[in-house]
């Protein structure tokens, strides 16, 4: 990670505090046009490029900017306090970072932002790295876990460090770093000081406990990326100071969910790196296969001490953030070995439990997200039926897999174009993929993030590439267009011309369509024409039940009736989306709508997505 204060201190850059200068992490460099304020804006993490000759009116667009979480604007060309007089009143009551850039607009455009997204890069792959050395410690547990941490931060950072517990110098690197921070010793309540030899220093606490701290300087200002390192390096030291076999375990956890999380955003190396100082070798291969485990009536402590007997390193296990009575295994794909023994053994230690599990096919690493909604989905279909584990045996053949492939990426291309183009614009559409699938408040929960940066996140997207978000509809087709493009990539030149409906009537979608609605062709077709009517009213029973002269409830019913013929959840969500009412899980009813739109006849009436489809 690196901060707005980094970038700053590159002289190539030109960079210079304006106002309101607080150091910021920044994820990407977007330089603004003239005609990027005309709508909402991605910036989450976004140092923003201004040019001073177009930038006149700046009020609303600097509190769109602080509202989506900008790391920070530069102004470009501006060289007087005349020229910065509005803006930096702007920038101040929005409490946005303001810098000043003394090379043009034109330079950040055609070679600066590149060099920034280069050192991004760059200190992202070095803070992983320096993690996952400071977590290959604890493969070593007998060793002096204070004085080889300390050893580590005066190599990877060029420090001075001293680890004081009870007045007592438990750890120092180099050997004379007690010396080099004296003054700073005698103050340990002064978070930061500066040494007599002018170097910056920091005092870490390692717990609750005011006289054990660690002290650290170094010779330029601390960054986002010191800072963090030295937070968990603080964290590792209080937890081997302690002994304590049940800190121990919290810290391998954590390490673990930081690693999950990696892979469900498609960091996979970094996930490979962090991991590897834990379980050397586990994320090595190219794919794995999800299970969840559900722990019923049995405490997910209990279920986790199973897990960690009968599967051990051959996992990557982690208490579910979303759901508190789940635990999420990724086991990578070995030959030789069938991972669903392991946890058919597992079930049998809790017969009366009602523990149940949901597994999925193999997937690539990269794709972990789709195995996890796969693996969430054959868990909901065993709490409908008698059987405790439902693994999905293959992989389901979804939409991206029937449609025509060069009008799919076309039509999807062009929908999502906008954030494509847009800095940062992979990492934002996977964000967005995970909040469409699981909803906005249990993706966050995964992804670590606010509710409500993920749901302006989204709302944001939808605005910028001309969808309502509140409609379940749009959702639909959006991620439809997600999932084409991770399936079949991008083109960044794509024929605007091209509809969804052209997708979704050619041949082979059709007669996939009609396959696909096959099973609802019963009872003189009513299940089907229910199913048709709830989808044409946008699943709005009332709505649907006064177009066939039935109840509402009877509407319900038949959805009911038609989830366990088509395995899919419709109307039946599960788990519950109680967190984000009007929300729903879009891996049943989107399928559902998608055949319904390709199988109406010319002429019929089909799902009204979005005219700009």
């Amino acid at each position: 990670m690196i901060g707005t204060r980094q970038l700053a201190a590159d002289p190539g850059f030109g960079l210079a505090g304006a106002d309101y200068v607080s150091d910021r992490e920044v994820k990407y460099v977007h330089v603004l046009s003239d005609v990027d304020g005309a709508g909402p804006l991605n910036v989450d993490g976004a140092l923003v490029i201004f040019d001073i000759a177009v930038l006149s009116d700046c009020e609303d667009l600097f509190a769109s900017l602080a509202a989506g979480r900008a790391a920070g604007v530069v102004v470009a060309g501006a060289l007087t306090d005349a020229d910065l007089r509005a803006v930096r009143n702007h920038a101040v009551r929005c409490r946005l970072p303001l810098l000043t850039s003394t090379r043009p607009h034109f330079q950040w455009k055609t070679t600066l932002a590149g060099q920034a997204k280069g050192m991004i890069t760059e200190a992202i792959r070095l803070h992983a790295s320096r993690l996952s050395a400071l977590c290959g410690l604890l493969d070593s547990p007998a060793m002096d876990m204070p004085q080889a941490i300390a050893d580590l931060l005066s190599r990877e950072l060029g420090a001075e460090v001293v680890v004081s517990v009870g007045g007592k110098f438990v750890a120092a690197a180099p050997a004379a770093a007690p010396f080099a921070l004296a003054s700073v010793l005698k103050s340990p309540n002064r978070r930061w000081q500066t040494t007599l030899a002018g170097r910056f220093a920091r005092i870490a606490p390692l717990g609750k406990n005011p006289d054990q701290f660690l002290a650290m300087a170094l010779k330029d200002p601390h960054g986002l990326s010191d800072k963090a390192l030295v937070s968990h390096a603080a964290k590792l030291i209080g937890l081997a100071l302690s002994s304590g076999e049940a800190d121990f375990t919290q810290a391998l956890s954590e390490i673990r969910f930081s690693a999950f999380q990696m892979l469900m955003t498609g960091h996979v190396t970094y996930a490979q790196r962090v991991m590897a100082s834990v379980s050397p070798g586990l994320l090595d291969e190219e794919e794995a296969q999800v299970f969840i485990i559900s722990c019923g009536e049995s405490s997910r402590n209990a279920v986790m001490a199973e897990v960690d007997k009968y599967l051990g390193d051959a996992t990557l296990a982690v208490r579910c953030p979303a759901y508190p009575d789940q635990i999420i295994n990724v086991i990578p794909k070995q030959l030789g070995h069938d991972p669903e023994e392991d946890v058919s053994r597992l079930l049998t230690a809790f017969t009366e439990a009602k523990v149940r599990v949901g597994g999925s096919s193999p997937y690539p690493l990269v794709s972990l997200g789709s195995a996890y909604a796969e693996a969430l989905d054959a868990l909901g279909r065993t709490m409908r039926g008698s059987e405790k584990m439902i693994v999905t045996r293959t992989k389901a053949v979804g939409l991206a897999d029937i449609l025509p492939a060069d009008l799919a990426r076309t039509w999807a291309s062009g929908v999502l174009y906008p954030v494509l183009v847009s800095p940062g614009g992979q990492e934002i559409i996977s964000s967005v993929a995970m909040a469409l699938e699981f909803t906005t408040t249990k993706a966050a929960r995964i992804l670590d993030i606010h509710r409500n940066t993920l749901h302006r996140r989204v709302a944001n997207v939808f605005a910028d590439i001309g969808y309502a978000s509140d409609r379940t509809l749009d959702r639909i087709t959006v991620s439809l267009a997600i999932q084409i493009i991770a399936a079949l990539g991008a083109d960044l030149s794509p024929d605007k011309t091209v509809s969804l409906h052209d997708v979704l009537t050619v041949k082979p979608v059709r007669d996939w369509a009609e396959s696909f609605l096959d099973p609802l062709n019963i009872d003189d077709g009513k299940l089907l024409k229910t199913a048709r009517e709830w989808v044409l009213a946008e699943f709005d029973v009332d709505a649907a039940g006064a177009q066939l002269g039935i109840a509402g409830r009877t509407v319900r019913h038949r959805i009911e009736r038609a989830e366990p013929l088509m395995e899919k959840d419709l109307i039946t969500i599960w788990p519950p989306t109680v967190d984000d009412p009007g929300e729903q899980r879009l891996s049943g009813i989107r399928p559902l709508t998608v055949a319904l739109y390709a199988s109406a006849l010319p002429g019929g009436i089909r799902p009204a997505l979005n005219p700009r489809s």
